[in-house]
């Protein structure tokens, strides 16, 4: 797919609820251009022609492929930042990736894919956040855990 011509939306594609929203934002602004849909999964251990994760968010999300949107199907290798920035080579191409919305110190250990994308890609690039619900409700896990390991800590230390 390197030697294609012409503006494209490529939509980085995983299995979290803001990869699911990017996946549906991708599909509509594929319809509202009228340009191919570009799916693309991203992995360090790849195996050619298997798109059963991609297969799977689309039916997550939509519940089979759109029939009104060309779709196609591509697992590259690497880190996902670099690999989606290497596929959005045109300049009229749109990259649509999600975001955890896990916030900078995540993203400081854990490197972020969105930030990767922005630096790196030489076409737009959108971010699509989570629904509110769901940054709301890792926020609450996170506070959960926090204050788990806080009173695990307090009890030890009395202890």
């Amino acid at each position: 797919m390197d030697g294609y011509q012409g503006p494209r939306v490529i939509v980085g594609v995983d299995d979290s609820v803001p990869g699911l929203a990017a996946l549906r934002f991708a599909v509509g602004e594929a319809r509202r251009r009228g340009l191919p849909l570009h799916a693309v999964r991203a992995q360090t251990i790849l195996i050619l022609g298997d798109h059963t994760e991609i297969d799977v968010a689309f039916a997550e999300a939509f519940g089979a492929f759109p029939e009104d949107v060309e779709v196609h199907k591509e697992v590259l290798a690497g880190p996902a930042a670099a690999a989606l920035s290497r596929r959005a080579n045109h300049p009229g191409d749109l990259l649509v990736i999600g975001t955890s919305g896990r916030g900078w110190w995540h993203a400081l250990w854990t490197g972020s894919v969105s930030r990767g994308c922005l630096r790196q890609a030489h076409c737009q690039v959108l971010i699509v956040p989570g629904p509110e619900m769901a940054r709301t409700s890792l926020r609450r896990r996170q506070r959960r855990a926090t204050w788990r390991g806080l009173e695990d800590h307090a009890q030890s230390a009395r202890g």
